[in-house]
């Protein structure tokens, strides 16, 4: 049997990968790693084929650390256990016994590509070599020339993510910059991860491992060609923001500028409304009032629709008196079209609450002075922008305001809505003459 040690195992090393994955409940086929913690059915766990992949995994991960005492026995289909239930050594990868046979099978069937069989099964034989571990920038050239046409693939598997992760943490800058470029290279598959229901945590790890101007560069112009579709799933989204969190404003203009310039598209979808908040809170500086104008430039379309009117109120409710001043003006003349649609009325409302007072003076005057003012007062939306109206002016305005509404107190007084706003008159009236 050969042998190689580098230190005694850690207790955290011991279940290296129980902390990352949890199998479901009453879970038999198979364990996510060869740290076994019990004997109870061990040969027919082993002799499943997906174990193979969790063993070559994890036996690369421990080389990488170099924390482990592990050995390989030629001759074994198993692999043996010490006293405390922990894994001693692994079978022969290189023999062509049931277990590799079922593994080699299904690597064909899933990628139908020898060679990422090849880099499998040399992840786990860097056991076999005493030397090769963390500090060696040949063993990660070595393992970066093999997977060089599947990285995406084995950052989106179940168990190699983490041996992937392992190898970012035992990478120089030059080889950080090597990973970026294969990353990146096919761009299909760069998206497919950022938008992985399981794996975008890895390439946000990645983005964290870049330090360098030309790195930084790389990766936001692959982002940036991806902005709108990544923008439009929750998982792709999550990658925008982390950018725009962990980079500078300086980097992450050309991204801003894609979504500014996509602004409509991304916020009339039901995830990418939420997406443009997040990010919107995630920019900084030049990055983020190049986002803010670029959606004030659109207010009266994204006021009216069921998910952008979300993304208005959002800026609105940022409290930013030219901005709130120029998406006023831009739905000057419509304020009685908006107050009586159900998406829009919202917008209203929070231009009328965190506005400058000269600014809800032109709101409330557009609204009064209009036609249809009666009609407005007795609508199931309108109303509510009326009485957030009457709540946020003073003075002279308040008092004009008032009357105009009393003055339809015959059409107001027996209907639903319209009892709603007297109500409201007579209650802040009240609040008004109240003693000191």
């Amino acid at each position: 049997m050969e042998k190689f040690s580098t230190a005694s195992l850690s207790q955290e090393i011991k279940y290296v990968d129980s902390t990352m994955y949890t199998p479901p409940q009453n879970h038999q086929e198979g364990f996510p790693s060869p740290l076994i913690r019990n004997l109870n059915n061990f040969d027919s766990q082993w002799l499943n084929s997906i174990s193979v992949d969790a063993i070559a995994c994890s036996v690369g991960r421990l080389c990488l650390c170099g924390l482990a005492s592990i050995s390989v026995d030629p001759t074994s289909t198993i692999g043996q256990l010490n006293d405390n239930n922990t894994l001693l050594c692994v079978p022969n990868f290189s023999t062509r016994h049931r277990v590799c046979c079922q593994y080699c099978g299904q690597l064909v069937q899933r990628y139908n590509l020898t060679s990422l069989e090849d880099v499998k099964v040399g992840l786990a034989s860097l056991a076999q070599a005493p030397h090769q571990h963390l500090g060696k920038p040949k063993v990660i050239e070595m393992i970066l020339c093999h997977v060089k046409d599947h990285l995406c693939d084995l950052m989106m598997d179940q168990y190699y993510n983490y041996l992937i992760l392992s190898i970012f943490e035992a990478s120089n800058e030059k080889q950080i910059t090597k990973i970026l470029d294969l990353v990146i290279k096919k761009d299909h598959k760069f998206k497919e991860l950022c938008m992985h229901d399981h794996r975008t945590q890895i390439i946000k790890k990645l983005f964290e491992y870049l330090n360098m101007p030309g790195q930084v560069s790389t990766a936001i112009f692959a982002m940036k060609r991806n902005t709108v579709r990544l923008s439009k799933n929750i998982n792709g989204g999550y990658v925008i923001q982390h950018c725009l969190k962990l980079f500078s404003p300086m980097h992450t203009r050309s991204i801003t500028e894609e979504l500014a310039r996509n602004c409509v598209e991304i916020s009339t979808n039901k995830v990418g409304c939420s997406v443009i908040q997040k990010c919107l809170h995630e920019a900084k500086g030049e990055a983020l009032r190049q986002l803010i104008d670029g959606i004030a430039r659109y207010a009266f379309v994204l006021a009216r629709h069921p998910f952008g009117n979300y993304v208005v109120q959002y800026i609105v409710k940022m409290k930013i008196p030219h901005i709130n001043a120029t998406i006023i003006h831009q739905l000057l003349g419509r304020y009685a079209q908006l107050s009586i649609n159900k998406y829009s009325s919202n917008v209203v409302e929070h231009l009328l609450e965190f506005s400058e007072e000269k600014d809800v003076a032109i709101i409330i005057q557009e609204i009064m002075y209009n036609h249809n003012f009666l009609g407005i007062l007795q609508d199931p939306y309108g109303n509510y922008v009326v009485k957030r109206a009457l709540q946020n002016c003073k003075g002279n305005l308040y008092k004009i305001f008032s009357a105009s509404i009393l003055f339809n107190y015959p059409h107001l007084h027996t209907h639903f809505y319209g009892k709603k706003v007297l109500a409201f008159i007579q209650r802040r009236n009240n609040y008004i003459r109240r003693p000191i």
